[in-house]
């Protein structure tokens, strides 16, 4: 199951779903359209680039661009959970919606 697919009940666990990536505004709404449209807000990392990666510590120097990952923030801005995916792994929205179960 994508986040695409389970927004809906993200929502009725007053979660809030969040892509972010290093491209621009412009290869986002590109992207979004290639997929048939997203039901969750995707933020651009691109200037200054990558800060916001770098903040969370997903920053790969190497690759110039972020390492894929899913982190928890809660109301408090307190980081509750952080998994990171090698590149080619996709997140499974119904183990995130456990683990939101699990810190709420």
């Amino acid at each position: 199951m994508t986040f695409r697919q389970a927004n809906d009940r993200f929502v009725e666990k007053n979660a809030q779903v969040l892509g972010i990536s290093c491209d621009s505004v412009h290869s986002h709404r590109a992207w979004s359209a290639s997929l048939g449209g997203l039901t969750y807000p995707e933020l651009s990392d691109f200037h200054p680039k990558g800060k916001v990666t770098t903040e969370y510590g997903l920053w790969n120097e190497e690759r110039g661009a972020g390492s894929r990952a899913v982190i928890i923030v809660d109301k408090e801005g307190i980081i509750r959970h952080r998994q990171d995916y090698k590149p080619g792994m996709l997140p499974n929205a119904e183990e995130i919606l456990e683990i939101v179960d699990s810190i709420s």
